[in-house]
């Protein structure tokens, strides 16, 4: 019941949007919003006018040291011609280091996403390779809530790093207009906010009112250069996967900076987008 409600939660944050077009350097512009400065050093790195190659790829987690959990080295490799399962892919990667990777924007950040933050991605292919050895089948059809907090965050999720606990507790009791209106100021100064969730990055590209992610809170300092470290031992700590209620629902566009209509306190109006709870079902 509990995965079941977690899927739902996740499904509705992941709504689906029109499909970008697969048109590298048509996207420079979208690329450069504050939704991508995650992998922004990693976008540097990579050619502005053509699609991204495995090789090109596969030279950046070389050059960066990119391994998974047991210190094989990654490498982006084509996708077999059959479907593969949430087995098959997360024991690949793990005993392997091979990362099945199509040419498609969402298959794409995932890459940008394991060289820019390796530990966390580790982390998150090590905790599915180990909740599905250990429920086999089972776990692999019917998807359990600690991989359910797994895949929200490796899909749909932001790291929020911030010092002071009290602007992490507004994101948890939904305080919307305390957090991004009367301590709009603290915000901008003593927090930061990291998109790592590739499939919500994909979803950035064409950004909605609606568009929400799942949000570690690590109460470490914004300035940190830890961050990638500080959220793979989040994400480590069973305490964190009991269920998706671990993750706190943000709705990206109140960030300051991440969409110009915030800058007006009115924005924050709209209780469809910035509710006041978690909605239950009935």
């Amino acid at each position: 019941m509990q995965a079941s409600r977690s899927r739902g939660a996740w499904r509705e944050a992941m709504q689906p949007v029109a499909e970008v077009p697969l048109a590298w350097h048509a996207a420079a512009n979208l690329l450069a919003a504050p939704f991508f400065d995650g992998v922004r050093p990693v976008l540097s790195e990579l050619n502005s006018e053509a699609w991204p190659e495995l090789a090109q790829l596969n030279a950046l987690a070389k050059k960066c040291q990119v391994v998974n959990a047991r210190g094989v080295p990654i490498c982006f490799v084509s996708p077999p011609p059959q479907v593969v399962s949430a087995m098959h892919y997360e024991t690949l990667i793990v005993d392997t280091g091979n990362v099945p990777t199509r040419d498609n924007w969402h298959d794409l950040f995932n890459a940008l996403q394991w060289i820019a933050f390796p530990r966390l991605k580790s982390a998150i292919n090590a905790q599915h390779a180990r909740l599905l050895a250990a429920g086999g089948a089972a776990e692999a059809s019917a998807r359990s809530a600690p991989r359910d907090v797994l895949t929200m965050s490796d899909e749909s999720g932001v790291i929020v790093a911030s010092a002071d606990s009290s602007l992490l507790e507004l994101i948890r009791n939904f305080q919307w207009r305390e957090l991004f209106v009367t301590r709009r100021e603290q915000v901008i100064a003593n927090m930061r906010f990291v998109l790592v969730g590739h499939g919500l990055m994909e979803k950035s590209l064409s950004p909605f009112i609606g568009i929400t992610a799942k949000a570690m809170l690590l109460q470490v300092d914004a300035s940190s250069g830890t961050l990638d470290r500080a959220a793979a031992e989040w994400l480590m700590d069973d305490a964190h996967l009991a269920g998706s209620r671990q993750l706190a629902p943000l709705p990206l566009l109140g960030i300051p900076g991440w969409d110009s209509r915030n800058a007006c306190a009115a924005f924050y109006d709209d209780t469809n987008y910035f509710r006041s709870g978690r909605r239950r079902r009935p």
